[in-house]
C-alpha cells in the first residue's frame, strides 16, 4: 500500500488521472439539491494483446495494484456532503473499481451504499472476434463512429439506440430512488461510455476517449440536464424519448 503523499502526488501528476481530477472537481458546479448521476470507466487494468477471441479465455483484465489504489483514492475526494450509491457492470474489474472506490468513501465518513451490479452497463452483443478486429485496424473513437454510423453488419453489430435508450431509462429508474442531493455512481467500460453520450446527448466521440477514472456527471432538472464533460460544465434539453416517461 503506497502512502497519501504517493497517492496524491500520482492523482494530481499522471497522465491517466487527468479526465478522473477534472470530474472529482466539477461536482461542486451542481446546484447543492441537485441528483448527480456519474458514468464512470473502471480503474486502470491489465492490457494484454488481444487478437483472437480465444485469446480472452484466462487472460489477466483485472485492475493493477496502482488501479485498486487510485479507484480508492478518488472515493476519498467524493463530496461527503452527498450520500453516494455504487452499481457495476458485471466485469471483475468493474466491480471492484465500485468497491474500491465505495471504501475510500467510508474512510473520510463518506455515507454510501454498494448497490452492486447493473444490468445497464453492459450487454449490447457485439460479436467478440469482430469487435477486436475493429479495434485492432482502426482508431477507437473511428469505430464508434463507424458503429454509430451504421457501417458494420447488424448481425455482428447490434444496433446501439436499443441499448442506450434501455440503459438510461433504467439509470433514470434509480435516480428515482435517490435522495434529494445524493449521488449515483456507474461503473461501465469505456465503449459504453462513448454510446451514452452519443445517445443521451448526442455527442460524438473524437480522441479524447475516456480515460481509466473518467467518464461524465450529469443531473436533470425540471426542463433541462446539467452535464459536466471533459471538465466542461453545460445545459443540454432531456431527450425526446426521456420527456415521453414523464408523461
Amino acid at each position: 500500500m503506497m502512502s497519501e503523499n504517493s497517492n496524491n502526488k500520482i492523482w494530481e501528476e499522471n497522465t491517466w488521472m487527468k479526465q478522473a481530477r477534472k470530474l472529482i472537481k466539477g461536482l461542486d458546479k451542481f446546484p447543492s439539491q441537485s441528483k448527480i448521476t456519474i458514468i464512470m470507466r473502471h480503474s486502470q487494468r491489465n492490457e494484454p494483446k488481444l487478437v483472437k477471441e480465444s485469446d480472452l479465455e484466462g487472460t489477466n483484465m483485472e485492475l493493477t495494484p496502482l488501479g485498486e489504489e487510485m479507484a480508492k483514492f478518488l472515493g476519498s475526494g467524493l463530496p461527503r456532503s452527498r450520500t453516494v450509491r455504487l452499481f457495476h457492470s458485471p466485469r471483475s474489474r468493474c466491480k471492484v473499481t465500485a468497491e474500491k472506490i465505495y471504501h475510500g468513501f467510508l474512510e473520510v465518513n463518506g455515507l454510501g451504499q454498494l448497490i452492486g451490479e447493473c444490468t445497464a452497463l453492459h450487454g449490447i452483443g457485439i460479436n467478440g472476434q469482430s469487435y477486436l478486429d475493429e479495434f485492432n485496424s482502426d482508431k477507437n473513437y473511428q469505430v464508434i463512429l463507424n458503429y454509430l454510423a451504421g457501417i458494420y453488419s447488424p448481425e455482428l453489430w447490434p444496433p446501439a439506440e436499443p441499448f442506450y435508450k434501455r440503459s438510461g431509462e433504467r439509470i433514470w429508474n434509480q435516480i428515482d430512488n435517490t435522495s434529494q442531493g445524493g449521488i449515483n455512481l456507474f461503473v461501465t467500460h469505456d465503449f459504453h461510455i462513448m454510446i451514452f453520450r452519443f445517445g443521451w446527448f448526442g455527442l460524438p466521440p473524437d480522441e479524447r476517449w475516456v480515460d481509466y477514472l473518467g467518464g461524465f456527471a450529469f443531473s436533470i432538472m425540471e426542463d433541462h440536464i446539467l452535464l459536466l464533460d471533459y471538465g466542461k460544465f453545460t445545459k443540454f434539453g432531456i431527450p425526446c424519448w426521456w420527456k415521453k416517461r414523464e408523461k
